[in-house]
């Protein structure tokens, strides 16, 4: 009897909230992120698996999440998984950015390309380039990554192959948990979903 193809855990944990950015674009400005909770850390630390391969965004925030999480882990960044890049409108509040870009196509928001930045199909684009790669180079193991909402969203998309468009309505708090998994069957990937944002109480 053959054995089963080896699994590959994905798990993805958005970074803790920031501060000072409320509905404002801040994408890849290294803003600092609240203090987790000794008893929230505690909480969604229990529910990780002791062993895993530790991933950050370069970004401040989510390495300071990962160690809330695991003291003294020292996480491997992953360009690809950095956030969006809002070029000349991070900083800038949605609505005043909404009001001096109302020829922009709103209704359809993954092809906007904000001045000197990229659209979200762009950032799509690198992320499923970066989960490949790294899925075929951990093959077998449990990955955690602390990253970034839309990293997430791409990350779903790519596993459930949705459109981007889609995947932008889904919902991805601070501190949630997104378990994906992945097996090699045939030699294509097969993916599974384990949960979708799961908020872990403190």
């Amino acid at each position: 009897m053959s054995e089963a193809p080896a699994r590959t855990e994905w798990i993805w944990i958005r970074h803790a909230p920031v501060q000072g950015q409320e509905n404002r674009y801040y994408g890849q400005l290294d803003v600092a992120p609240e203090p987790v909770a000794p008893a929230l850390a505690a909480a969604i630390a229990r529910r990780l698996p002791a062993i895993a391969v530790w991933l950050s965004s370069p970004l401040g925030r989510t390495r300071a999440t990962a160690l809330a999480l695991k003291p003294g882990v020292d996480t491997i960044p992953v360009g690809d998984f950095t956030d969006q890049n809002y070029g000349l409108w991070q900083g800038r509040g949605f609505n005043d950015v909404f009001a001096a870009n109302r020829t922009l196509d709103w209704a359809h928001p993954v092809e906007i390309v904000p001045p000197e930045g990229e659209s979200f199909l762009d950032l799509a684009t690198r992320v499923y380039a970066g989960i490949e790669r790294l899925t075929d180079h951990y093959a077998g193991h449990t990955l955690i990554s602390v990253a970034h909402a839309n990293v997430v969203r791409s990350a779903i998309a790519h596993a459930l192959g949705i459109d981007l468009a889609t995947a932008l309505r889904i919902e991805v708090a601070p501190l949630s948990i997104t378990r994906l998994g992945c097996r090699i069957v045939d030699g294509a990937p097969q993916w599974s979903v384990g949960c979708i944002n799961l908020e872990v109480a403190g």
